[in-house]
């Protein structure tokens, strides 16, 4: 699959109407040629005060202060394809608002009309990563994402990321500031830019932080001596998670950054692959040692400390903290039932415990969740799906375990977009996402994908037929590439039947990148 570029400034412009309503410096911020207004005709969406904002008078003061400094021009939105829609690995949901000039971008994510109607909430903000699609909300609003993006360097485990920040790129950006860089020395540089005051103002919780110790930590060589207690008198890391999720601000991001925190040890980064093969390791054995220290086994502890002078502390599985693990997996499997992560760790903590009823209903939420909210490469789940064809960390355990021993039933949560429907059964998904040691991948997701298509064929249920559609481009991903010009064609049928119709336009643009990109 072809790897998106990000296209934070220069081509900006490209498909662009140049007439003097294209230019942003001419289009009034209020009345029917407001950007804002003009996007809303487009997507059919009330894209809400804040962004209507940012549109309007706040994107044109870039590049901003953090790592996602690029903002997507309204133009460019307007645009018949707009560069930073690459699809199909970015789902058909998602809209790029602010882009990191390496190919990541914040997305503003449409979410589910029935979820909507529940929460009141049509949208989120997630940040889409383009090395593998994978994507994590990081605040329901654009104001929470920015913050999380400024903070993150102050948080614990900044440096646990999926990639690392996009260096400065030579581009043409009209600004109204100074450029500023990631990982600057004061810890209030985002607060004295435009974006910074801005978020300020519509986050009022903040003014009761203390800034002067929220300084990132200086980058230090990684010790394989165990953790110092927090000295209260510094900055601490965990202080500010814990003053943002009192206020209830980034929770997700924040409670993915607490479980990293909770499972590191020194040894994550002490042995390479070769390393590994030269002691005579097996490099996925290892992993999951890394991922749960309990299960390393005694021999192997002392083999290393013989060999590396690896000291015994740093073997001791009491740096884990499983207690926290579970409770903050617990809160995000309860407010986003969509992301595998909590259900998949979760069901672990459960699993471990003994406790394999809790496990089963965990890890059979877990397995109706996209492959692409496992986070798996940060919190090393990933040696679970390394071998024999597995698809999903979920689906390794739940192979382990009798089908239907405790009758899991069907899902806990309500249908919504990003989950397999309930239509779809428990059995179907072992069989098709567990041990497949005699089949590729290839042909698993091939036939996988056919199937969800199947049914939502033969569905009578119109947002049903969307989600099964979406679960079969999304879910695993599909495979050849050019079958996502029929998905995309049938997904957007079936946002019509079902009356979702800003979902509908939305996915119709990321069809028209598909057609003009590659021709499907």
């Amino acid at each position: 699959m072809t790897t998106p570029d990000s296209t934070p400034a220069a081509s900006d412009t490209a498909n662009i109407d140049d007439s003097p309503a294209a230019d942003r410096r001419q289009s009034p911020t209020t009345g029917p040629e407001a950007w804002s207004k003009r996007l809303a005709d487009r997507f059919a969406l009330d894209f809400g005060d804040e962004l209507n904002q940012w549109w309007d008078e706040l994107c044109q003061h870039s590049p901003g202060p953090g790592e996602f400094r690029y903002p997507v021009m309204p133009q460019t939105l307007l645009a018949t394809v707009p560069d930073p829609i690459w699809p199909p690995l970015m789902p058909p949901n998602f809209l790029p608002l602010v882009g990191n000039g390496a190919g990541d971008w914040l997305c503003l994510r449409l979410l589910d009309p029935h979820v909507a109607a529940q929460s009141g909430r049509s949208m989120d903000i997630c940040h889409w990563y383009h090395g593998g699609g994978d994507w994590l909300p990081w605040g329901d609003t654009l104001s929470e994402a920015l913050l999380f993006d400024w903070l993150l360097a102050s948080l614990p485990q900044a440096e646990r990321r999926h990639a690392e920040p996009a260096s400065e790129p030579a581009l043409e950006c009209e600004s109204d500031d100074p450029p500023s860089h990631v990982g600057s020395d004061s810890p209030a540089a985002w607060r004295d830019h435009r974006w910074g005051q801005w978020v300020s103002s519509r986050m009022p919780g903040l003014n009761h932080i203390d800034w002067a110790r929220t300084k990132p930590p200086s980058v230090e060589t990684p010790s394989v001596e165990p953790p110092k207690v927090h000295d209260p008198n510094t900055n601490d890391p965990h202080q500010l998670a814990a003053e943002l999720l009192s206020q209830g601000v980034c929770e997700v991001p924040i409670r993915c950054q607490l479980i990293i925190d909770a499972l590191a040890s020194p040894l994550g980064g002490q042995i390479t692959p070769q390393t590994a093969h030269d002691l005579g390791l097996t490099w996925n054995d290892w992993m999951r040692w890394c991922f749960d220290l309990r299960m390393m086994p005694s021999e192997t502890a002392a083999l290393l400390q013989e060999k590396l002078g690896t000291p015994a502390a740093a073997f001791d599985p009491a740096q884990q903290s499983w207690n926290d693990v579970a409770a903050h997996a617990a809160v995000i499997c309860a407010s986003h039932p969509e992301l595998s992560w909590g259900h998949d760790l979760l069901g672990y903590t459960k699993w471990s415990q003994g406790d394999t009823a809790g496990a089963e209903q965990a890890f059979s939420q877990a397995i109706r969740c996209s492959v692409f909210t496992d986070q798996s490469v940060r919190f090393r789940t990933h040696w679970a799906t390394s071998t024999d064809g597995v698809a999903k960390f979920s689906a390794r355990f739940l192979a382990e375990m009798p089908a239907g021993a405790s009758h899991p039933g069907p899902p806990a949560e309500a249908d919504r977009l990003g989950c397999l429907p309930a239509t779809v059964d428990l059995g179907t998904l072992r069989e098709f996402l567990g041990p497949h040691r005699d089949q590729d991948a290839s042909s698993v997701r091939q036939r996988y994908s056919q199937l969800l298509v199947d049914q939502a064929e033969a569905s009578d249920s119109p947002e049903t037929s969307v989600r099964l559609l979406y679960a079969a481009g999304w879910d695993l991903g599909a495979e050849p590439m050019r079958r996502y010009g029929e998905l995309l064609d049938r997904y957007i049928r079936a946002c019509r039947d079902a009356g979702w119709t800003s979902h509908e336009r939305l996915a119709s643009v990321h069809r028209g990148g598909l057609k003009a990109r590659y021709n499907l």
